[in-house]
């Protein structure tokens, strides 16, 4: 994890800012004898930081969908028959691990 980045992004630099702020309004509460600016304050300290987890998880969810988008191998098959092939076309459309054999008279 870098670290460094991690602390100058601008989703942690907000977060920090408005904690200070919600902490500084809390302090003042209590300077002044104010229950109810100080119930806010730490509110919205809280608030402050459960946004900035939110906003993290949200990232790094996109980025691990992003990248397992990327990793997804595509294999497709070509297959060319007749319309009298049955077994070509039911091996080519059968799963990888069933064998399909074909009988006496050419049907399977």
């Amino acid at each position: 994890m870098d670290w460094k980045t991690k602390i100058t992004s601008r989703k942690f630099l907000l977060a920090l800012a408005a904690g200070l702020a919600s902490i500084g309004g809390s302090i003042a509460g209590i300077a002044t004898d104010n229950t109810a600016l100080t119930t806010t304050g730490l509110v919205c300290t809280m608030i402050s930081a459960a946004i900035y987890a939110a906003a993290e998880a949200y990232v790094d969810g996109k980025s691990v969908a992003s990248m397992q988008t990327v990793n997804q191998i595509v294999t497709t098959k070509q297959v060319s028959a007749t319309s009298y092939d049955n077994a070509t076309v039911q091996a080519a459309f059968a799963p990888e691990a069933v064998e399909v054999k074909e009988g006496v008279n050419g049907t399977s």
